[in-house]
Order: C-alpha cells, then sequence, then structure tokens
C-alpha cells in the first residue's frame, strides 16, 4: 500500500469525525483523481515536415487517408492528423489557402470568431485571445461545441456535442492551423494535456 492510500485508509477508520479530517480526505481524492487522468495521456515530442515540432500523446496514431476522408471534408491535404486508439480523439495540423499578411493577427481573430459561431449550432468560448507561444504569436480559441442533427427516424433530434482547442499562426503568409477534437464529454480528461500540446509547439522559418 502506497502512501497516499495509506493516508486515505487512515482518514476513512476516522469516521470524518472532524471537519479537518474530511476536508484532508477531499483533498486526496482530488489529487488521486487529477494524478491519475493526466498520467493517462503521456507525450512525446515529434516533429512535422522540417519546421514543426511538437508535444503528442505516445499512444496517438497517424490517421490513414481513408479515416480523414471520412471524417472531415477538406480539398486540401492536412500535413498531420493524428487519432486516439479508440478514434474518438484527434489532432491535425494543416495549412490553409487563405492568404494573410504577417501582422493582421486581431482581424484574423475576429474572422474565425465568426466562422466559429457560424459552424456550430451553439457555441461556449473558454478562451479566445492571442498569445505569444516560443516566440510566435497565435490566436487561441478553446471552446465546448454543439451541433443539432437533423430529426432522426423517431422523430426526435438529437445533438453532436465537442471539446475543441484550435490555435492559428501565420507562416509564410499563410494561416497554419493545430486543431484537437473530442467528445465534450472527454474535456475533463484532456484539457490540461492539450494545453501542454499546443504550449510546445515550434516553428522555424
Amino acid at each position: 500500500m502506497n502512501q497516499t492510500a495509506a493516508n486515505l485508509t487512515i482518514v476513512l477508520a476516522l469516521g470524518y469525525k472532524n471537519e479537518q479530517a474530511m476536508k484532508y480526505f477531499c483533498f486526496l481524492i482530488a489529487l488521486m483523481g487529477s494524478i491519475s487522468t493526466y498520467a493517462q495521456y503521456p507525450l512525446e515530442k515529434v516533429k512535422v515536415g522540417k519546421a514543426i515540432k511538437i508535444l503528442v500523446p505516445e499512444n496517438f496514431i497517424l490517421m490513414s487517408k481513408a479515416e480523414r476522408i471520412d471524417k472531415y471534408v477538406s480539398t486540401k491535404e492536412p500535413l498531420v492528423m493524428y487519432t486516439s486508439e479508440d478514434r474518438l480523439v484527434d489532432f491535425g495540423i494543416n495549412l490553409t489557402n487563405i492568404g494573410w499578411a504577417q501582422g493582421d493577427l486581431e482581424l484574423l481573430k475576429n474572422f474565425y470568431t465568426a466562422n466559429i459561431k457560424n459552424l456550430y449550432t451553439k457555441v461556449d468560448f473558454i478562451q479566445q485571445d492571442i498569445k505569444e507561444i516560443n516566440g510566435r504569436n497565435y490566436v487561441v480559441f478553446e471552446f465546448t461545441s454543439s451541433v443539432k442533427d437533423e430529426e432522426n427516424v423517431f422523430g426526435g433530434s438529437s445533438s453532436t456535442d465537442k471539446y475543441i482547442y484550435i490555435q492559428y499562426t501565420l507562416y509564410n503568409n499563410q494561416v497554419m492551423l493545430f486543431n484537437f477534437s473530442s467528445p465534450e464529454r472527454l474535456k475533463g480528461k484532456w484539457e490540461n494535456a492539450v494545453e501542454e500540446m499546443m504550449n510546445s509547439v515550434e516553428i522555424n522559418e
């Protein structure tokens, strides 16, 4: 039995006889939950093309072309697209066809804010910001989204709920984007890991 488990046993044996013991018990439960959740996703640094380095989960695999075509509608091949082993969580890097002048990040942020709102039935932004990461400025969006599906055969309707983290930067007068998505129910398990992933991005000109 490790020390944390031993401490929990002691607290349980006390039968929550005092407030301090109860608070300590709650703290240990929260600590163990955060450690076990985050430890599920060890990250490793990978190189994408000649210019990009980023941390990705060790157990992610490269998405096949057939899977990309099935899940995403795009005329442009992504630089890379990863997926989790259960195919529920995706992470990709792409260079868009949109030309954009250097320094127009505030305009870029406004453009994509409107675009995101138009794509989904409902959007709840967690952050909309311009950040400096490893010497480069990025437009960062983190949000949960909902897309209401058409009525099903039983006359009801359903929705697809996602947790999405996207960041954009300008690269050779084009927009480079890093896109993470998972079911919204997995947000609590992924939000720390994806933030570390996005903050690890290094791009060499």
